[in-house]
């Protein structure tokens, strides 16, 4: 049978599990003869138990309670009391070592509230163990400038966040707690050696384009492209909008139809399609119009160098004066960015990782609601992001003594959404495992998703080389 407590020094005398939660009765077996108030040795004799509640991570699903026999000593010298020390237990918080330290992964990867759920406890203690961690996590936290750049923002609770990241590697980098100049420019100002970043990656942000040019001189600014071609669009849609506006109610419902027919770019049509968007396009020459220009502007961004440079600088002239009022924002555009557009065709890097990462920051915000900017920051940086709903997937059972198929292995990985069937902590895949316990009625075995520290505790009679090999 294994010691599902697995705490050195530990005796479990019971265990019981209501499905609720998972009570251990346990007695720590290490005695000690140093007094803990004047440290005298020797002098001590017991004073009685008493018995203490203390949380453990949790097993099989549910909250986990040691209900700990302690032994009480007195000191013949000083004439104290106190409880004998107790190794595996955390000096500050009525739980063990490992419960905490589960507490601490587990806040960047999960919600406080659902972790305060799996463990019994207050969310409270939750949160002031993970800004513990994230406190340490940040004094460590010395990121290195890369070779590309990306800044971006996100808006987050009513303020826009600056999301910096290496875009090369795709990775995070820092999270600003606005996008204004001077915060930005004391950013990159505590980095000495900035010579290796090669570029940087930015929307239409003016401050953004003069921090570059103070603080990194030399490297080329780039205006993501997405950003360019989203404009294009945009201004073919305020010609449609425009146009729907003067039809009758019964008529606008189609017009608002093609929205998504015009956006696309003409070549990825379909043959259907392509018969709609022409339609649409026959019959109203004013939008036609619109939609060539859309097309064409996307196409610059097809041609060689020298070919785009010379069709950039000569789009503004093909486009009629009756558009020339709902093509103005792009045209500024052009005029006023020309520099770090057309740095794009020597430089064709792209803020792509940026706009998902601050995806991935407004999906933290709706997991948490009331998270700090400093927890908010952690988890973007140090975190792993589990969308999944917080469900255990129905158990999967084989009959007991045949191998696990490898296909059935991934599946089962992939359905327990990259949580522990004990614990229902947020792991890695690679940090996964299957446990499958002993046969049941029909020689049936049940299949469970664990991770490490689980399947260890689970399998502990492998660790002391006990002959029976699962728990029950």
């Amino acid at each position: 049978m294994s010691d599902i407590l697995d705490l050195p020094g530990w005796k479990v005398l019971s265990q019981h599990c209501d499905g609720a939660t998972y009570d251990i009765e346990a007695e720590y077996t290490v005695q000690t003869d140093v007094c803990q108030k004047c440290g005298v040795v020797g002098r001590l004799y017991r004073h009685g138990t008493t018995t203490v509640m203390y949380r453990d991570s949790p097993i099989r699903g549910c909250p986990t309670i040691i209900k700990a026999k302690v032994q009480r000593f007195k000191c013949r010298d000083c004439g104290e009391t106190f409880q004998q020390p107790l190794a595996g237990i955390h000096a500050e918080m009525r739980m063990t070592e490992r419960c905490a330290a589960y507490i601490r992964q587990q806040s960047l990867r999960d919600t406080f509230v659902r972790i305060a759920n799996h463990i019994g406890c207050d969310d409270k203690t939750v949160r002031t163990l993970a800004g513990d961690h994230i406190d340490e996590l940040t004094r460590a936290y010395r990121p290195q400038l890369p070779t590309w750049l990306g800044i971006d923002e996100t808006q987050i609770d009513g303020k826009m966040r600056c999301v910096i990241t290496d875009v090369g590697s795709r990775k995070p980098i820092e999270m600003l707690a606005d996008r204004s100049r001077d915060t930005l420019a004391t950013w990159l100002n505590h980095y000495r050696e900035r010579r290796q970043v090669m570029g940087v990656a930015i929307d239409m942000w003016r401050p953004y384009r003069d921090v570059a040019h103070q603080l990194l001189p030399g490297a080329p600014v780039v205006i993501d492209k997405f950003h360019v071609v989203r404009t294009a669009s945009y201004c073919m849609e305020r010609v449609r909008i425009r146009l729907q506006k003067l039809k009758k109610p019964g008529e606008r419902w189609d017009w608002l139809r093609s929205k998504a027919l015009l956006n696309m770019r003409y070549a990825q049509l379909n043959e259907k399609q392509r018969f709609n968007v022409d339609m649409w396009l026959d019959n109203t020459p004013e939008l036609a119009a619109a939609h060539r220009l859309k097309e064409a502007f996307f196409g610059i961004y097809d041609l060689p160098r020298k070919q785009a440079i010379a069709a950039y600088d000569a789009f503004p002239a093909t486009v009629p004066a009756d558009l020339k009022a709902d093509f103005k924002v792009l045209l500024t555009m052009m005029k006023n960015w020309r520099t770090e557009i057309l740095a794009y065709f020597a430089h064709p890097i792209t803020n792509a990782y940026t706009e998902a990462l601050n995806g991935v920051a407004k999906t933290i915000n709706r997991q948490g609601r009331g998270y700090s900017f400093e927890v908010l920051r952690a988890r973007l940086l140090f975190g792993r992001i589990q969308d999944e709903p917080d469900q255990m997937p129905a158990p999967v059972y084989m009959r007991y003594g045949s191998r696990i198929p490898q296909a059935l292995r991934t599946d089962t990985l992939a359905k327990a959404g990259c949580r522990c069937h004990s614990c229902r902590g947020v792991f890695e895949t690679s940090e996964l495992d299957i446990h499958r316990t002993l046969p049941g009625p029909d020689n049936m075995t049940l299949l469970l998703v664990l991770c490490k520290e689980c399947h260890h505790r689970f399998h502990t009679d492998e660790v002391t080389a006990h002959p029976v090999l699962s728990t029950e």
